[in-house]
């Protein structure tokens, strides 16, 4: 007559296997969590950084100022420019609302950006500037960019992942 029973041995055998598999099973669901708890927590971070940043962008910076990329990209290099505000009698600051494609096309065309930019600027000496688009940046601020192709404005913005500036 054949044993159906296990012997001790084998249920042993059975009872380590059963708590290796349940080890790694919480081991899994553990790292699993921490994932999920980890990216949650990058995507609040990176969503109160960014709400912090467009709270903090200065009244000023956002109708005196504004950068001047060197290629339609927002991430291409850039140089910031503002005009300065001018005081009141009453010692209050008057905020002047100017053209960012005027501020971006003297630097443009002094060589402070663009393909000169590498290169001091020469006193007297001045480069072409080429068809400026501007578009507003998330915080607020102008961006400025070369629009090359002479693109529709609110096209190029758009294609860059900003909206359209209007005076």
């Amino acid at each position: 007559m054949t044993q159906i029973e296990p012997s001790p041995e084998e249920y042993a055998d059975l009872g380590r296997l059963l708590v290796a598999r349940a080890i790694r099973q919480d081991h899994v669901t553990s790292i699993r969590r921490r994932i999920v708890v980890g990216t949650a927590g990058g995507i609040l971070l990176v969503g109160a950084m960014g709400a912090a940043w467009v709270a903090l962008a200065n009244p000023a910076l956002r109708t005196n100022a504004a950068y001047c990329h060197a290629e339609a990209d927002p991430s291409s290099s850039f140089v910031g420019v503002g005009a300065p505000a001018a005081e009141a009698h009453d010692g209050t600051l008057l905020q002047r609302g100017v053209d960012p494609i005027e501020l971006c096309a003297a630097v443009w065309s002094i060589g402070a950006v663009g393909p000169h930019a590498t290169e001091p600027p020469v006193d007297g000496v001045t480069y072409g500037v080429p068809d400026l688009t501007a578009c507003i940046r998330l915080d607020g601020i102008v961006a400025v960019f070369p629009n090359e192709e002479r693109r529709p404005g609110e096209e190029l913005c758009r294609e860059l992942g900003l909206a359209p500036w209007h005076d």
